[in-house]
Order: C-alpha cells, then structure tokens, then sequence
C-alpha cells in the first residue's frame, strides 16, 4: 500500500545512502560541484548588480569606462563558473551515475524474486513491479536526488535576486511573488494529479504491453494466423492505448488552460512593476539606468521565485514515484531469515492443511493430511482442478497454508530460511523455461557450480533420454531456439530438457509437476523408469493426471475437490476400488 502523509523529503535519506554506497565518489563530487555552482551563483547575482549600476552610471556620465570593463569582467567570470561547473556535473550524471544506476535495477529484480511467491497470484503485486520498475527505468531515484541538491544554487540566486531588487524598493519583492503564486499552485496539482493519474493507469498500461506481446510473441503467431485472431487483440490493443492516451491528452489539456491562467498573471506583474519603475523614476527615486536594472532585476526575481517553487512541485512528484521503488521493498520478502535447514532425516507431514488462493472464497486445499517417508517416490494424482499442483507447492514451502501445518522431521517448514531450503530441492515444472541459451546453460544452470562438468551433464541428459537429442544437436555448446538463430526443438524435446535440469541439480528432494505432459504414454513410460533409477536415494514428488505414474511410485495419493480421496500403493488402489480405481480404468488403454 503507498504510504501516505510525509513530506517531500521522505525518502532522501534512503535515497542518498543507496546512491552513495553504489557510487560514492560520483555522488561526492555532485555534491561539491553544486555547493561551489551555490556560491558562484550568489556571486553572479552581486556582481550582476553593480555591473547594472555601473552601466547605469556610465550612461550617465558618473562611471569611467574601466570600472565598467572591470564589473563587465567579474560579471562574465560569475556567469562563466557556474556553466563549467554544470559542464562537468552533466558529465559525471550521464556516464558514471547512470552506469551504475543499473545496481538499483538488480536490486530491484533481487526483491522481486525474494517475496512470498503467494503474492505473484496477485494482481496488486503485479502493479506494485510494474510502479517500482517505472520508477527506477526512468531515472526516479537518481533525479529525486539532483533535485535536492539543486536547491543549493536555486536557493542562492533567489536570495541574492531578493537582495538585489529589495535594493530598488521593497515594493517590488511582494509583487514578484504575488505574480508567480497561480503559476506554483497550478504546478503543485498538477504533479498530485499526474501522480494519482498515473498510479490509476497502471493496470491498462499493464493490459496494453501484455496484448502488444500476444500480438508479436512468436510463441503466439502461428494462432493468431490460423484462428485468424490477431484484429481482434489488435483492436483490443488499440482500445488499451487510447484509453490511457486519451485520458492524458485531456489531463495535459485542462493542465494547458492553467497555466496559461498563470502565465497572464505574471505578465500582468511584469506590466506592474514597469509602472510602478516609471513612478519612481519620475519621483526622482530611480536613476534612468536603475529603471533598466530593477525591470531587469523584477524578470530575474520572477523567473529565480518560480523555478525554487517548481523545484519544490517537482520534488513531489519525484517523491511520490521514488516512494513506488522503496515502497515496494518494504513488503515482506524471504530470505535467510529463520534456522538454517538442516536436511531431511525422516518424514514430511501435512497436517490438517486448509489452503485458498487471495481473492478466491473456495478453498484450493481442505483439511489434507499425509506422511511422506524419506527417499519414498510419492506419486499425487487427481483430475484437473483437484488441488495437486497446489498441495505441491504447499509441500515445498512455497505458499504457507492458511490453516494446518507442513512439518519436515517434526517441525514447521515456516521456521527456516528460505534460501537454505530451497537448496536441498529440486523442482520440474510444467510450464517450463525454454531459455534460448546453449545446452550446457540448460542443463547445467541447476547447478551453475557443475556447469563445465561434461560428464555429469551427460548424465542428467541420459536420465532425461536427450542424450542423442544433445549429440545431433552438435553437443553441449550448441545454442538452442530460434530467437538467436540456434537449433530448435519440439515441445516434447524441450520438456526432456527441463527434466534433465531438474535432475542435474544437487537436491535430496525432486518435485515434478505434470513432468511428461508434452510427452506420449509410450515415452513417458521410458523416461520415467530412468527417471526412477536417477532419484535412488531421494525422496521424489510427481504431480500427475496419468494414472499410469502410479505403478512406478511406493506411494500414491489421490486428490479430489482439494482433499485426499485416497493413499496406498497401486495394488493397494485398485483392490480398494475408488476415485483412483475409476481413473485407471479410464486411462487403461494408454498403457495396454
């Protein structure tokens, strides 16, 4: 949820320590180069007013030439300094800073990955990731901070304008501002209401990148051309984009007549101080040369007043989008907090285990209970929709059931560090990733430690019955998928592929989800009998609609409507009659 209620400067602490820590020499020297800009700006403004009164004076025959040519010199050294040192400041922001601003963006992803992965089945997390990624690709945090630090030179030139005009008459100060104040305030909403805006637009920009991908992922087209489908996400795609473009054309239009609103009022300040000069002057309190300084001077006060308060609007604005990152960090995340886990020593248990999914008022799981005996091959089984899939990740730790325990040797699997136990897992899943790297990347990255170990990758593609699949590929090096010109595999071949990264890692338990669904029966049977010899020894998991699994494994259990219909083993089953009994039946014939 954002945070609401603090000030513009709730995040500059957090943003100035992160920003130091990645690049602290970088940050440094802005830091300098922007106090030295402060007071070589404060020197502009004082040498800018006895160059006006000189030249003043000069025309009036109260000057010598060379005071004139003195002042004209130290006014274009002032002016001079503060441009070198926004020289090299520019240099420093867009090479080193924005080079390094790409920890912020891995730091970004590391949290991502690290939060309860119940959130990603919600749609405000998605949100949240798209706000935070927003954020930190557009610079947020880097242009949060300058725009701190560009206070200081702001802040100096606006006093010493101040200073300078004071000098003329009093008068003019209140004028300034008073003229400038519609343009702030209008400057202020809007940035509130472009945040808000925006904030609201998320779930359609969300909408409108997700059909832009249905529309050119290649993994879609060949349905779009055979279904004949893509006018359709086309128009869906267009009526997304112009819904968010239509709504900021009309925003940035009201926005338009505001500030034409304030740009009449300080012209009307403009036309203000003029007379009130020409008042002056013909009171004889104003110099004809002064009259050009102070109409000089008034612009300057204006324009000095109005960029200091729209660096205070804009602030907010960088404010609210930097508290989008940091806001999002300060969600609940897992990590090494918890006991380190040990390793299985004897039996995972759920007991008693109610699960449902946010926003859903059915439960997924009801009231489950089973014992899994180490180094056991489980089989899970049940019909779409029964809770297997569910109850897996449940097993895994993966989501935290709403009532009940998962308990491994005795204890809540909730008490230990996710990071030390998900190592001690394997885990297949049916939507699998086809990364378009080489073989060796696909099986090996399971084991990154082992990525070079040609043997052991071998190995893990022989278990998965790839092995000839990765030979007249060309080996292990050979770069797969289409995306970058490799060799392209079938669905079934890519599915191996992920069996074989499952199976190449170091883990004690292997968790398979649908595992051969791509596969026909017939080599779904081969592969699962190397399969059975590769996990001698560890306890594996196998969620499975095919009851034909069932025969492999020491112990099966049935799922239905979220609940343990049955356990035992295949004999055992089918003697008793049954939810399992009845399924075997029906697949029999693709295994007879």
């Amino acid at each position: 949820m954002k945070k609401e209620g603090k000030s513009v400067i709730r995040y500059f602490g957090r943003v100035t320590k992160d920003l130091y820590t990645i690049m602290p020499a970088e940050v440094t020297g802005i830091i300098l180069l922007e106090l030295l800009e402060a007071a070589a700006a404060l020197w502009q403004v004082a040498a800018a007013a006895r160059f006006f009164d000189t030249a003043g004076s000069w025309l009036e025959g109260n000057a010598g030439r060379e005071e004139l040519l003195q002042w004209a010199g130290l006014f274009v050294l002032a002016t001079g300094l503060p441009m070198l040192c926004g020289l090299i400041e520019g240099a420093v922001r867009n090479l080193p800073m924005f080079q390094k601003h790409h920890e912020l963006i891995v730091r970004l992803h590391n949290r991502v990955v690290s939060v309860p992965l119940i959130r990603l089945e919600e749609p405000e997390f998605h949100n949240e990731v798209w706000r935070a990624k927003l954020c930190v690709y557009n610079y947020g945090l880097i242009n949060y901070f300058f725009g701190f630090v560009d206070f200081l030179p702001l802040i100096f030139r606006f006093a010493g304008t101040v200073w300078v005009i004071a000098a003329f008459h009093i008068y003019f100060v209140p004028l300034a501002l008073l003229s400038i104040l519609p343009s702030v305030l209008v400057r202020f909403r809007y940035q509130r209401e472009q945040y808000s805006m925006r904030r609201a637009q998320t779930a359609m920009e969300r909408r409108k990148d997700y059909l832009w991908e249905v529309l050119t992922g290649r993994s879609l087209v060949k349905e779009l051309r055979t279904l004949e489908t893509s006018r359709y996400i086309r128009e869906k795609w267009a009526q997304a984009r112009d819904s968010v473009m239509e709504e900021t054309f009309r925003f940035e239009m009201k926005n338009a007549n505001r500030i034409l609103l304030g740009d009449l009022f300080k012209f009307f300040g403009v036309a203000a101080s003029i007379g009130l000069s020409i008042v002056f002057t013909h009171r004889g309190l104003m110099s004809l040369g002064q009259f050009a300084a102070c109409i000089a001077a008034f612009g300057s006060l204006q324009s000095m007043a109005e960029s200091l308060m729209n660096q205070m609007a804009w602030q907010k604005g960088r404010a609210d989008f930097a508290g989008d990152y940091y806001d999002f960090f300060d969600n609940e995340a897992e990590g090494e907090e918890g006991e380190k886990y040990p390793g299985l020593q004897d039996t995972i248990e759920a007991r008693d285990v109610f699960f449902h999914y946010p926003g859903s008022e059915k439960d997924a799981l009801s009231d489950v209970s089973f014992t899994i005996r180490k180094g056991q091959r489980v089989v899970i089984v049940g019909e779409n929709g029964s809770g297997k899939t569910t109850l897996s990740k449940v097993i895994a730790g993966i989501y935290q059931p709403e009532q009940g325990r998962v308990l491994y040797d005795g204890k809540d699997v909730g008490r230990y560090a996710k990071d030390s136990f998900y190592r001690k897992f394997s885990v297949i899943q049916q939507n699998f990733v086809k990364y378009q790297f080489t073989v060796r990347e696909n099986i090996g990255i399971s084991q990154p430690s082992q990525i070079h170990n040609d043997e052991r990758l071998m190995e893990s593609a022989k278990a998965a019955d790839i092995e000839r699949i990765v030979r007249r590929a060309g080996g292990l090096d050979v770069r797969l998928g289409r995306e970058f010109d490799g060799v392209e595999l079938s669905g079934g071949e890519w599915q191996k592929l992920a069996i074989a990264r499952g199976l190449n890692r170091d883990a004690e338990v292997v968790l398979l989800d649908e595992p051969t669904s791509a596969l026909d029966p017939l080599v779904e049977y081969d592969i699962l009998r190397k399969f059975l010899d590769m996990t001698e020894g560890k306890t594996s998991v196998i969620i499975s609609h095919r009851i034909g699994l069932g025969r492999f494994a020491d112990k099966i259990i049935v799922m239905k409507e979220g609940k343990v219909a049955q356990t035992g083993t295949h004999d055992e089953l089918l003697a008793m009659g049954g939810e399992y009994s009845r399924m075997w039946h029906e697949q029999a014939r693709w295994y007879e």
